[in-house]
């Protein structure tokens, strides 16, 4: 992800701190990254030409528009852009843009985890560690850490908690991981994708989102019940091909299925969830490529222009079921 890099007064927001590189697959942050990740993000917050330079980055089509309830707030990151909702402690969509050569970048880099609190959501408007502290859920990524690889700042800013879901962990490291993998492979073969994920709130089967008071919420150990947990979720991606985007979306259903765990399992089911893109923009209130035209957009619903034999094996025989 390279939007910060080119700025000129903000080029230390890309400093390179160390990966201190070990033996194991993934470590916590540090003090340090964790404070330079989050002057990061006020340094973002702060800027409305580096909002500008950010969303012309990842979202060239428009960010997806949506009818306010009143809570929503876009909150912009070097990595990526998000549609965080106050009310159901979630954001409703991410979008980013996703290159080749930020996953060859990405080569190599451990995972650097760093949950908290987003720093520039004030008290009570934003979810916390001890929200997910219970029994049931992940704390699924909307946009996910492995995309982001390639930046520590940016890795380490995905674990802001207003980027995280409830999702049940079936389906975080079963299918959504899948779909995950697939996004990048297709990156990795189209040079560049743009990736809008997001959580659907309609479990009452009418048109458009539910009312954020009709939530479903969990129950974290502490008795609170502040995070909703959505109905489905949905990705759509997009690549630029001889003047139009071709796009490919899905929505699935947020359930504890287990699937298995190759991607032969599951991907029949993944091509099954094909959508229309007015499918998912009908249940989740949004309009997904608002700054382009219908005849600018070639929408796959047989997945037949997308190449679905490159991704790989998930995690989810690790789930309770």
């Amino acid at each position: 992800m390279r939007i910060l890099s080119g700025l000129i007064g903000f080029a230390w927001l890309c400093i390179a701190l160390p990966q201190n590189a070990e033996a194991a697959d993934k470590r916590n942050c540090t003090a340090e990254e964790r404070e330079q990740a989050n002057k990061q993000l006020m340094a973002i917050a702060g800027n409305s030409g580096l909002q500008n330079e950010i969303s012309r980055y990842h979202a060239p089509f428009g960010l997806p528009a949506f009818s306010f309830q009143g809570n929503e707030q876009i909150l912009y990151q070097g990595g990526y852009i998000m549609a965080h909702d106050q009310d159901l402690m979630t954001s409703i969509w991410v979008t980013y843009r996703l290159t080749s050569i930020d996953l060859d970048q990405s080569s190599g880099n451990i995972r650097v985890e760093c949950p908290r609190a987003d720093p520039r959501l004030k008290r009570g408007a934003s979810a916390t560690t001890t929200d997910y502290d219970e029994p049931i859920y992940d704390q699924g990524h909307m946009a996910n850490d492995a995309d982001l690889k390639d930046n520590l700042l940016q890795q380490v800013n995905s674990y802001v908690m207003s980027n995280m879901s409830p999702q049940h962990g079936c389906f975080n490291r079963g299918i959504w991981l899948s779909m995950e993998h697939l996004t990048r492979r297709w990156a990795e073969a189209y040079s560049e994708v743009y990736v809008t994920s997001g959580a659907i709130f309609d479990r009452d089967g009418q048109p458009g989102r539910d009312e954020d008071d009709n939530a479903l919420r969990m129950r974290s150990r502490n008795g609170k019940t502040r995070v909703a947990v959505p109905s489905h979720f949905f990705k759509s991606i997009a690549r630029v091909e001889s003047g139009r985007l071709q796009t490919i979306t899905f929505i699935l259903d947020h359930d504890n299925d287990f699937d298995g765990t190759a991607w032969s399992d599951v991907r029949q089911k993944v091509v099954d969830a094909i959508v229309p893109v007015k499918e998912v923009e009908l249940m989740a209130g949004l309009d997904l490529y608002p700054a382009l035209a219908g005849d600018l957009i070639k929408e796959s619903l047989t997945g037949s222009e997308w190449d679905f034999s490159r991704a790989g094996p998930n995690s989810g025989g690790t789930c309770k079921i």
